[in-house]
């Protein structure tokens, strides 16, 4: 990206004076519709030209549909399914940490999250929210992205963006109220420090708020949570031809318990948790990345990308759920992410493509107390290592008018040393596995007529193995799971790009795929690579602009996953049924009128169907029935009114007819359910 240039384009449309009448002007030329330039899969390209299932939300979209975080645009995504927040969600009917559900040390998952070039660690995408305060987009990747981003991208990929600095002074500030006692409040800006060389960004926010849920035992909130940020950019020219980028970010999220419980009749007790515990989960988050692009030519360039982030996480948890024993988890953990990845990118009129090499080390350590009656009766400690390098490129070549041929290919090699040391139950083990990968792609993007693109692309999906860290567990190494995954593309806009649609059918094959199993009548879990399964899916996503003033979208997603050959060590059979948490079936329906350049109103509807949470099985291992989740349909609004040009207040209502449901439907006391209605106020300003 050429930051210069921007800057200068940013400079001459601010030097346009506003008078009387101009500010309608200036607000209805926003209006026009930009294209949108995805860059996650580090080719830049338009969305029409995008192969890969993605959806973009652009930080106007975020202001439209009242969007605070990563759970909310997960919430109305079609192809994504979410529940209790955040803390399970999952892409085409994958888990975020997968299937194998190595424990809450786990440093490997199914789909991988982005914050500006840094790799997000596992506890941040099950624990926190993501505040999307000062974003300025958001992809989606719906499929494998594994031959561009290598491990944890075996179902897909997010990718965060936040604002980058600008030469122009920049100033927003907002501060919310809602209901459950949410409130909290954001500041971001920035500016030249020296003209044309040096600007930077500075960004913070937080919020705090009571929870939606009682704990009975103790007659108080049982999940208050609190969320603050501080994000600081340093963008430095050194000279025409170069950029750097620095970034330092501090997050921070606490929060209590998310479960609640059924009565005695059996039925959820919305919105109500009997606990003798008051758990907590708490995460503390340092990241540091420098990204540097270096133009050699008009043609070649070079880009690093160096991250590192460290992680302190601490939790205690309720062991036995219930207000009678008092068996208590106390959990400490900390992590390092280090990455860094040189490419050499290349374009042309008919070729674009690069060339690159990556390495990773993450570290773990872990440390796990079971109390009984604050006695200590059993520790779990270790460590674990992964290194990771691989190599890896791409090449997307126009060879003829309207025909365009992508091919890719990685190399991966991945070691993981662990130890682990189990108190009265195991001696130390100290476990090596080293895992290799050869991840292909390739595919044909064929320009049907102008504005209409057909495409198809077969790629390999890798996730490596790991070792089962939960405490209790044999903690068995596995070995990795490999999809290859058959995908046709629809891209097209109509009536002078005023609609726009786009859809993607795939085939997914999935072998040596790794699962967890819990013991029966027991908290022990084991993991196997369990055989094969499959993944038939549809998605669909259309946009039509009514007026200039309206515009409305619908979106739906298809996901038709099934174990084919999967019966555990201990003899249950799952062949022939669906992945647990995975919904069959998401539409979403939204609509955004925009009313004399001043008045937004929002709003979305969205439906999800039934997921098996849980299956029964017979004295023969056969699956007798299944617990299922519930389908819900949701509507949420969301208005702003800009009072000057500068000072805006907006409103949401989410879950506006306050649905009761259910997520995850054990077969305990202990579930999860859907937020209820939740509600609350913004007062924004921009300069």
């Amino acid at each position: 990206m050429n930051f210069k240039k921007n800057t200068i384009a940013l400079a001459v449309g601010s030097a346009i004076g506003l008078s009387n009448g101009a500010w309608a002007a200036e607000e209805a030329s926003k209006m026009e519709i930009a294209p949108i330039t995805v860059t996650g899969e580090k080719i830049d390209r338009t969305l029409e030209k995008t192969q890969s299932s993605v959806v973009v939300v652009t930080d106007k979209n975020l202001r439209e549909h009242g969007d605070k975080d990563l759970v909310d645009v997960f919430a109305r995504t079609p192809g994504v399914y979410s529940q209790a927040g955040n803390e399970n969600w999952g892409i085409r009917g994958v888990p975020v940490s997968g299937f194998d559900d190595q424990g809450p040390a786990a440093l490997n998952g199914a789909v991988s999250v982005y914050v500006d070039g840094a790799v997000q660690p596992n506890r941040a995408l099950t624990l926190s929210p993501v505040p999307l305060w000062d974003a300025e987009q958001v992809e989606i990747f719906l499929g494998p992205q594994s031959t561009t981003q290598g491990r944890n991208s075996l179902a897909g990929a997010v990718v965060i963006q936040t604002k980058n600095p600008t030469f122009e002074p920049s100033f927003s500030a907002q501060t919310n109220v809602g209901n459950y006692g949410e409130h909290g409040a954001a500041v971001a800006g920035g500016g030249a420090i020296v003209d044309e060389k040096i600007a930077g960004r500075i960004a913070v926010d937080y919020s705090d708020g009571d929870g939606y849920i009682r704990n009975t035992t103790l007659d108080k909130d049982a999940n208050p949570h609190r969320t603050s940020n501080a994000r600081g950019k340093l963008l430095i020219l050194p000279n025409d031809d170069t950029d750097v980028l620095l970034t330092y970010a501090h997050n921070e999220h606490r929060q209590g318990d998310r479960s609640t419980m059924r009565g005695s009749d059996g039925k959820p007790s919305y919105y109500d948790i009997a606990s003798n515990t008051e758990a907590f989960d708490n995460l503390k988050q340092d990241t540091l990345s420098a990204k540097v692009d270096y133009r050699l030519n008009d043609a070649w360039s070079l880009t690093s990308m160096t991250a590192n982030t460290s992680t302190d996480y601490s939790n205690r948890l309720d062991f036995d759920q219930n207000a009678v024993d008092n068996e208590v988890v106390l959990r400490k953990q900390d992590g390092n992410l280090f990455s860094q990845e040189l490419r050499l990118n290349y374009a042309s009129d008919t070729v674009k493509s690069f060339v690159g090499a990556y390495y990773g080390h993450n570290t773990n350590k872990f440390h796990d107390r079971l109390l009984f009656d604050d006695v200590l009766v059993r520790t779990v400690k270790g460590d674990t290592k992964i290194e990771n390098k691989a190599v890896f490129g791409e090449v997307n070549w126009t060879f003829a008018p309207r025909w365009t041929l992508i091919t890719g290919l990685r190399y991966d090699h991945e070691t993981n040393n662990t130890d682990i040391e189990e108190d009265g139950r195991f001696v130390p083990e100290k476990i090596k596995k080293s895992f290799d990968a050869v991840l292909p792609k390739l595919g044909i993007d064929y320009e049907l007529a102008t504005d209409q693109y057909l495409g198809f692309m077969v790629q390999k999906g890798y996730r490596g193995g790991g070792v089962n860290l939960r405490s209790g567990s044999g903690h068995q190494a596995y070995d990795p799971e490999y999809t290859t995954n058959y995908e046709l593309s629809y891209r097209g806009s109509f009536f002078d790009k005023t609609l726009r649609a786009r859809a993607n059918l795939y085939y997914t094959d999935w072998k040596d795929q790794q699962v967890s199993v819990r013991q029966s009548g027991s908290n022990v879990i084991d993991i196997y690579n369990a055989g094969r399964s499959d993944i038939k899916g549809l998605e669909v996503f259309v946009e039509k602009d009514i007026t200039e003033q309206l515009t409305l979208n619908v979106g739906g997603a298809i996901t038709d996953s099934k174990y084919k050959d999967f019966v555990a060590d201990n003899g249950q059979d799952r062949s022939g049924e669906s992945f647990l948490y995975s919904p069959k079936y998401k539409a979403s329906v939204g609509g955004v009128y925009r009313f004399d350049d001043r008045l937004i109103f929002g709003t979305d509807i969205v439906y999800q169907s039934t997921a098996p949470s849980e299956y029964e099985f017979d004295s023969n291992g056969k699956v007798s029935g299944e617990r299922k989740s519930d389908a819900y349909v949701l509507v949420n609004f969301n208005t702003e009114y800009k009072v000057t040009k500068n000072v805006a207040v907006s409103a949401y209502v989410k879950n506006a007819f306050d649905k009761e449901y259910v997520t995850n439907n054990r077969n305990d006391d202990i579930i999860d359910v859907g937020a209820p209605r939740t509600f609350g106020m913004i007062l924004r300003y921009d300069m």
